[in-house]
């Protein structure tokens, strides 16, 4: 009887592909960050939008980057958490910071994306973080385009302007839960 329920469980099957095709998913395979991670080579082709795990209240968002080289992420969070090289052609996630704000118009440009370090604001009280400033090296005479925001899940935080200009003279609920091939 063990037997005969046995072979009665469904498999999942393999999938097939053909000669010259990279499997493609398009999940997040982890979350890079430029400060503890080093630089992050890539196309940026998405944005998803949600509320702060920090306080609600405030929006946070995250790029999409298709890998042009290897490098390290952070898969899971918390506890379970582990650092993990994404390979080239992989989904990666980059939480925005206020120091990238131009970003935005790089979309589907080839982007080194770079710590370079801090600034300490004139006339900021001392208890106040410092600036954080990113480098950004684009693809040589190519025009980028605004990354698209796929997602907004935002729900305390949705009358809140999002992070680096996205979204400014958008409609966010125009973005609910879109899919643009991811």
């Amino acid at each position: 009887m063990a037997q005969a329920q046995k072979s009665q469980t469904p498999s999942t099957p393999k999938r097939a592909t053909r000669e010259g095709l990279t499997r493609h998913t398009g999940d997040v395979v982890g979350f890079h960050d430029c400060e503890t991670q080093g630089e992050l080579f890539g196309i940026p082709r998405a944005a998803k939008a949600s509320d702060s795990q920090l306080d609600s209240n405030k929006p946070s968002m995250f790029v999409i980057f298709e890998l042009l080289e290897d490098c390290k992420v952070t898969e899971g969070s918390g506890d379970d958490s582990k650092e993990i090289v994404a390979k080239k052609g992989e989904m990666v996630g980059m939480w925005l910071k206020s120091g990238m704000r131009s970003i935005k118009k790089f979309g589907g440009l080839k982007v080194l994306v770079q710590f370079e370090g801090e600034k300490k604001l004139k006339n900021r009280p001392a208890a106040h973080n410092p600036m954080k400033l990113f480098g950004f090296d684009i693809e040589q005479g190519k025009q980028g385009t605004e990354i698209p925001i796929i997602e907004d899940n935002r729900k305390d935080s949705r009358d809140e302007d999002l992070p680096c200009g996205f979204g400014a003279g958008a409609d966010p609920k125009q973005a609910d839960h879109a899919d643009a091939g991811f």
